[in-house]
């Protein structure tokens, strides 16, 4: 399955009886990154009520990493339908914090369900989103004479080369798209590259 993710982290502000719903949405690679970014949130709006999040790392149909944190509010009323609405809009590598201003009139849990999922919906709407496209790491060695038309190669398939180490040849660690290698190492094996390895 193919999934998004977001380009760059989005703020959105909603409002409900009051209360003010201010999501931070954008995209996290791991969760230390997601901590320092909640970090970050907190400092930034220390007198707010509550900091609700949901993260998924990974495809979202089958997340590496998937959780949800209601911060002080009733049980399942914040954090887990901002996560349902993540894993429903199919949307992988992604974090939400949701920052309430309590503005005085209790919402009850189905009105404080309606308003965390409707802060991260506002911030959907806004946030600019791609295609996940997974990428492979490939060592290639060569003679230096063929250093040229092996980059010219990667680049042609949407790869970048590392810095190279020298020897009594050359090796490259190439970076490019999944789905643009079988071409590649074909292409590679065809031309006469010695292919190292693949790193995971």
């Amino acid at each position: 399955m193919t999934y998004q993710i977001p380009c760059s982290p989005v703020v959105s502000e909603t409002e409900e009886k009051k209360s003010r719903f201010i999501c931070w949405l954008g995209p996290v690679q791991d969760k230390a990154a997601f901590q320092q970014q909640l970090d970050a949130v907190r400092a930034r709006y220390p007198d707010a009520t509550h900091h609700c999040t949901a993260l998924v790392i990974g495809n979202p149909a089958n997340p590496e990493v998937m959780q949800a944190d209601d911060d002080g509010e009733p049980g399942g009323s914040a954090g887990r339908p901002m996560l349902e609405l993540l894993l429903k809009q199919e949307i992988g590598n992604v974090g939400a914090i949701v920052t309430r201003y309590f503005g005085g009139t209790k919402l009850g849990v189905g009105g404080l369900m309606r308003a965390y999922r409707g802060a991260v919906g506002a911030a959907l709407r806004a946030v600019e989103l791609k295609p996940f496209v997974p990428l492979v790491q490939v060592q290639v060695a060569c003679s230096f004479a063929q250093e040229s038309r092996l980059r010219f190669l990667a680049t042609q398939h949407q790869g970048i080369c590392g810095e190279p180490e020298y020897g009594d040849r050359v090796t490259l660690l190439l970076q490019l798209p999944e789905n643009r290698w079988p071409e590649l190492g074909a292409q590679l094996v065809a031309e006469g590259f010695e292919i190292l390895e693949r790193v995971e």
